[in-house]
């Protein structure tokens, strides 16, 4: 018999995503909550939205002796131990690797055109994107990028659904390389988004504006960076300052030239390791399903 495992109503979680529905039932029979029902508390687990971990709901649920875990893979790991809080430095890639799947991303293929030198989507404006395109400057004419009011070609519209998620391969055949803002900077604790993966899904090499050691963990995670490229001494620059001055270096050094053969095989390597289906199925069991197995059961 499964664990089930209790969903409420309307509330988005990772165990809601369409794409990942018949993955979860494999191992959960899943369900909404219900009032009325009586809910065994020995493998039953209650699952609710980071964002609501203290609301009513979850505290009432924790003093009927319940279950609760905490969905937070989507944001910052936290070390708050309340709860049991659903946590992983890899979410991002699992999530969007199965989910891309889905859509068919994994099957375009590049028809590289190389009309600018890099592609850096930076789209939403905050202080620190701020410091980062005027660093930039005049550079950025040599780039397809986005900032505030400044759209990609061929883009969709802000309100389209997933609209970060939306893929043009006119970006990554334009292009010889991404520069990828990634959500944070500071911190000493290497946490990455979507945005890094795109670049290893799509066939790009990239340079990346996060913090420091986001390079380590990809390559701790199977993927490879481009260090035949790039001067990557930068991932292990502690002041941001001085890592996004080593950055704007690369790119003043950077030569327009067409991949070579051992850079074409990072892409493949890159792009292979990304949508390895049985690969992120197998972690997600045992970083993930099994874990919580045990909470349930415990």
């Amino acid at each position: 018999m499964k664990n089930k495992l209790v969903l409420r109503p309307n509330e988005f979680t990772s165990f809601t995503s369409c794409y990942l529905e018949e993955f979860w039932g494999r191992y959960f029979d899943i369900s909404l909550y219900d009032p009325d029902t009586i809910y065994d508390r020995s493998g039953t687990v209650f699952a609710v939205w980071w964002m609501n971990a203290d609301d009513e709901y979850s505290k009432q649920l924790r003093d009927q002796g319940h279950k609760v875990i905490v969905d937070n893979l989507w944001e910052v790991p936290t070390n708050r131990t309340d709860y049991y809080w659903l946590e992983n430095s890899s979410w991002f890639w699992y999530n969007e690797s199965l989910w891309w799947r889905d859509i068919g991303y994994h099957e375009c293929q590049p028809n590289k055109r190389y009309s600018k030198m890099g592609f850096a989507p930076i789209r939403r404006q905050s202080k620190i994107r701020d410091q980062i395109v005027n660093a930039l400057g005049s550079r950025l004419d040599n780039f397809l990028w986005s900032y505030k009011n400044k759209e990609l070609p061929g883009d969709v519209p802000s309100s389209y659904n997933h609209y970060q998620r939306f893929f043009n391969p006119d970006w990554y055949d334009d292009t010889y390389f991404s520069l990828v803002i990634e959500t944070l900077q500071h911190g000493n604790s290497p946490w990455m988004t979507e945005k890094v993966f795109k670049a290893c899904a799509y066939y790009h090499p990239f340079l990346v504006v996060g913090q420091q050691g986001v390079l380590k963990l990809l390559k701790n995670m199977g993927f490879e960076t481009y260090d035949n490229m790039f001067d990557e001494s930068y991932d292990s620059i502690q002041d941001f300052d001085a890592r996004l001055d080593a950055i704007i270096k690369n790119i003043d050094h950077f030569k327009e030239e067409p991949y070579d053969q051992e850079t074409q095989r990072r892409l493949r390597h890159n792009h292979d390791h990304f949508f390895n289906q049985t690969l992120v199925e197998s972690r997600i069991i045992t970083e993930i399903i099994e874990p919580l197995l045990e909470h349930a059961e415990a």
